[in-house]
């Protein structure tokens, strides 16, 4: 019964097949613009879904919160941490949340077959399996029995740890490991998103524990002395509500801990996801703004592609009405074409979608949650195809529709890519046009100032050499090292053996890394300068060869001696901004200063003043989220107290990567128990903390850009060509009364760049609008750099003359004799 309909559409079918293998050029880049705008726009809409908007596999992970506080006075984040007996309080006393939790990330040190390894440990509430509600995958979870005290201590095992130490063997259940010294049993292995803290073992802390007398303490039991505090908000309760709680419960702990609020606070609540992705949602919603002008472009540049394409076939579907063929039929036949087309550049899309998704895990600076699962997103899928099929559809059937119902003796009367050049069409193709150079001058300008970023991120001068510079912590095991005697004696052996080391130029003790960032005082005290705002001051504690391992030059005065360490004098070192900040038009030279952070540790010296003997050169951090290079710097040697494990900086001229190994087996050798933790260098710590994330927005960005640019100077060729062939006895005539062929070129050439001008006109008025959103992803240029905003556009121009010329150059070629034979 159906026969004759079901070979009616084979037939068709084949004849769209072979229409479109009859255009190869036109078939070829219709898909490739469907599949870029699909491929791409899927890629990174899947990740801002799957990495921002839902990154948990957690129960009810729209529900869940992180805890913090702000200073008012300053309008800056106080702290997000809190003691166990705080965030307990938050438990029991606040209405707005369904549970809180408490957990704290701690470096151990593993036994792994007789060799102590460091590895990054979790402590948390007992509540934490209920908490996140994930069960593990092999074993149990951890109860309120575990937590007891002199309950037998018990560990559950990360995936990612369980399966590079133990293989994935589930025999591991009820097995004995040793961490810090201590044996603990292994009661479950958590599924592998579950991630929190990235840790490698989970172990159970009790909610009333006492709280450790010093930092020591807390170090030798593996106990934290502050920890996260996430809650699961109660439905239809708002952020607002939830602060307004915890406001009335932190004000009664402030009689409790009086130095840990500042005077002025509030407490602030806010989502998990948020939070743990800082600025990148922001990176990827401006990228998914971006790739979506360029899934406009790869849309709006198919709808130009087609209707130039069937546009010129109006004389043939004349011709075939004129025949029999019912204009149903020919519309079927279009329809069908149309959808081949779709179809094919819809599969080729969702191939490089997923392509593009394993691509773009290796792309440096991609800061998503480790619980993501960063798979295609159907949705997003589903919905780039369905947009991709639309504009198929319309722009491959209006021509046909409208040819279909013209009439025929003025269609085959024509010359065939004249009949339907009306002006209708023309102005639809040239507005596509104009609209696709526009959005590309948009992701230019977007692309050329994050280029401008990376480039003035990647020159940053920090006043040191950033290249040879080793440097990795070393940790001392509990109940040893406590003195600050003993840690000197072990260190200086370890300086004097590292020095000898083939390559290496100096080695030297400190706190902090250079460049990155040390150890903070928000506030310092000087006698006889009294103050009303905080003296923020960033401070290390070094050796006496830290200065020529870093690089920084004498000024005035002198350097730290080895009398100083040895005797943990109490001199300071301070940088030039440090003098030009707080001792303005004076000699700092031997007047004191005190760091007030040193109080607030238990075991530091309290009421400490250092003696100034010296001023060197500044040490620019890369705080570029920050917006900040200078910060006043002071340095005292690192003997001053006994407490914190010390990094340890190595100068080589040789391959700096090279020498964890050795490093590690010269500590070995003066004592076993010590363990080199998160050996590296600077340079691999500035690409991962610093240029990582200017570098994908470079990348990224930039290939839309690239992308876009393509595809508009495909659109702008199809349309100059097109056009040149629908003027094709207007040029044979003007050739035939003389025009030479410059004035044909210029002609030609004046149409395209017309369009071309429109369009980046258009696109620098959008561009003039929007670039301030990009501000706060720039670094050391502004979102309306003049050079950006000029080559930009220049860019484009150049690149829409060459595909302007190509055309043009074609219709200077015309013959006249065979161009007055078209009609």
């Amino acid at each position: 019964m159906f026969t004759p309909q079901l070979d009616s559409l084979t037939n068709d079918l084949r004849y769209g097949q072979r229409m479109l293998r009859k255009n190869p050029a036109f078939t070829i880049i219709a898909i490739l613009a469907l599949a870029l705008g699909i491929g791409f726009s899927t890629t990174v809409f899947s990740i801002f879904y799957n990495g921002v908007l839902h990154p948990f596999a957690y129960r009810d992970a729209d529900r869940l919160t992180v805890i913090g506080i702000v200073d008012v006075d300053h309008n800056a984040g106080y702290r997000s941490m809190f003691r166990l007996n705080e965030i307990a309080a938050f438990r029991k006393q606040s209405q707005s949340f369904e549970d809180v939790v408490a957990y704290s990330g701690w470096d151990t040190v593993f036994l792994n077959h007789g060799t102590p390894e460091p590895v990054h440990t979790c402590v948390s509430s007992p509540n934490m399996i209920s908490f996140w509600g994930m069960q593990p995958i092999l074993g149990r979870g951890i109860t309120d029995q575990d937590a007891e005290p002199g309950a037998p201590p018990v560990a559950l095992l990360g995936y990612d740890f369980w399966q590079k130490i133990y293989g994935g063997d589930k025999s591991v259940i009820g097995s004995s490991i040793i961490v810090n010294k201590q044996p603990r049993t292994i009661i479950g292995v958590m599924p592998h998103r579950f991630a929190l803290y990235g840790a490698d073992f989970y172990m159970p802390i009790n909610w009333n524990r006492p709280e450790p007398a010093n930092y020591q303490e807390a170090a030798d039991n593996n106990d934290p002395w502050y920890f996260f505090a996430n809650a699961l908000v109660n439905p239809k309760v708002n952020l607002q509500t939830a602060a307004a709680d915890l406001q009335v419960v932190a004000k009664q702990l402030v009689a409790i801990y009086p130095k840990d609020y500042p005077e002025h606070f509030q407490m602030t609540v806010r989502m998990f996801n948020e939070a743990l992705a800082q600025d990148f949602p922001k990176t990827l919603a401006l990228l998914s703004g971006a790739v979506l002008l360029l899934l406009l472009i790869s849309s709006s540049n198919v709808a130009s592609l087609l209707l130039t394409h069937h546009t010129a076939r109006a004389r043939e579907i004349a011709l075939r009405t004129a025949l029999g063929a019912s204009r149903s039929r020919l519309v079927r036949q279009l329809f069908l074409e149309s959808l081949l087309l779709g179809l094919v550049g819809c599969l080729a899309g969702s191939l490089l979608a997923y392509l593009g998704l394993e691509v773009i895990r290796l792309v440096p600076g991609l800061t998503v949650p480790g619980e993501a699962d960063l798979t295609l997103n159907l949705p997003v899928l589903f919905f780039a195809i369905a947009l991709s099929l639309v504009t198929t559809f319309f722009f491959g059937l209006s021509p046909a529709l409208l040819a279909v119902k013209k009439d025929l003796r003025s269609s085959l009367q024509s010359s065939g890519v004249n009949a339907s050049a009306s002006h209708g069409g023309t102005r639809i193709r040239a507005g596509l046009v104009v609209g696709q150079v526009a959005l590309s001058v948009l992701l230019l300008v977007f692309a050329g100032l994050m280029i401008r970023s990376f480039l003035a991120i990647y020159n940053f001068n920090p006043g040191m050499s950033t290249s040879g510079l080793f440097f990795a912590q070393v940790h001392f095991p509990a109940h040893s090292y406590e003195s600050a005697e003993s840690k000197r004696a072990f260190l200086e052996q370890a300086l004097a053996r590292t020095s000898v080391l083939p390559g290496v130029t100096n080695a030297a003790v400190s706190f902090g890394i250079p460049s990155l960032g040390g150890p903070r005082s928000d506030d310092v005290s000087i006698p006889g300068k009294p103050h009303d705002k905080p003296w923020q001051t960033s401070f290390d504690a070094v050796s006496a060869s830290y200065f020529s391992t870093v690089g920084l030059q004498l000024l005035r005065g002198r350097l730290l001696s080895s009398d100083d360490i040895t005797g943990a004098r109490r001199v300071a070192v301070v940088s030039d901004s440090l003098v030009k900040a707080f001792f303005p038009n004076e000699d700092p030279l031997g007047r004191q200063i005190k760091f007030n952070a040193l109080d607030q540790e238990p075991e530091t010296p309290h009421d400490a003043y250092f003696e100034i003997v010296d001023i060197v050169t500044d040490l620019k951090t890369f705080e570029i989220d920050e917006h900040r290079e200078s910060f006043p710097q002071a340095y005292i040697p690192y003997t001053f107290a006994g407490v914190f494990d010390r990094s340890l900086l190595v100068r080589s001229v040789t391959n700096s990567a090279r020498l964890t190994n050795p490093i590690r087996q010269l500590l070995s050798d003066i004592d076993r128990n010590i363990v080199l933790e998160h050996p590296t260098t600077l340079e691999d710590e500035l690409q991962k903390y610093v240029f990582q994330k200017p570098k994908f927005r470079l990348v990224s960005f930039g290939t839309c850009a690239v992308i876009g640019l393509a595809l508009a100077m495909i659109g702008l060729f199809g349309i100059m060509s097109y056009s040149v062939s629908l003027q094709t006895h207007e040029l044979g005539i003007r050739v035939a009364l003389g025009a030479q062929p410059s004035n044909i070129l210029t002609l030609v050439l004046r149409k395209g760049l017309l369009l071309v001008a429109t369009g980046i006109a258009i696109g620098l008025l959008i561009a003039f609008l929007s670039v301030r959103i990009l501000q706060s992803q720039l670094y050391g240029v502004s979102a309306f750099d003049p050079w950006t905003l000029t080559l930009a556009p220049l860019a484009l121009l150049v690149s829409a003359l060459l595909a302007c010329y190509l055309p043009a150059r074609r219709a200077t070629q015309v013959d006249p004799i065979i161009a007055l034979r078209y009609e």
